[in-house]
């Protein structure tokens, strides 16, 4: 019995960690867009190795979340190309060599989409169903 609240309280530190991954990376990411905008300049040549942090905390939060809470089928997969896209585009920001980093951005922008109409055709489904079930409660 005493197990249950150990893998209780562990799935909470995962879950604890995982946020503060995601709320550190936000902030990162806001730290860079002001520091530039301060500065007058949007190129990211000055900070790329910079601008990878919070791409690749935000990968590690996602993975974080999987792991304190382990999704079923499509979601299990979707978190993982989040994970990829993140990790790749992060990576392509420290590759000094040309043709691999557009190779890693074109990777990530593939998996960007790949994830975001997946979740656009699962919420329209979503949608659908909850109309179709509306529907068939209404009397005529």
């Amino acid at each position: 019995m005493t197990s249950l609240p150990r893998a209780r309280k562990a799935a909470r530190a995962r879950l604890a960690i995982a946020i503060s991954l995601g709320v550190i990376s936000i902030l990162g990411g806001l730290l860079l867009a002001a520091a530039d905008a301060i500065r007058g300049t949007a190129t990211w040549s000055h900070h790329s190795p910079v601008s990878a942090i919070p791409l690749y905390l935000v990968a590690a939060a996602i993975a974080a979340v999987s792991i304190g809470r382990p999704a079923n089928g499509r979601h299990g997969l979707l978190r993982l190309v989040a994970v990829l896209a993140f990790t790749a585009w992060g990576t392509a920001q420290v590759v000094p060599d040309p043709a691999a980093a557009s190779a890693l951005n074109d990777a990530a922008i593939l998996l960007f989409v790949i994830d975001g109409g997946c979740a656009v055709m699962a919420e329209a489904r979503a949608i659908l169903a909850r109309h179709k079930q509306a529907a068939q409660a209404t009397p005529l």
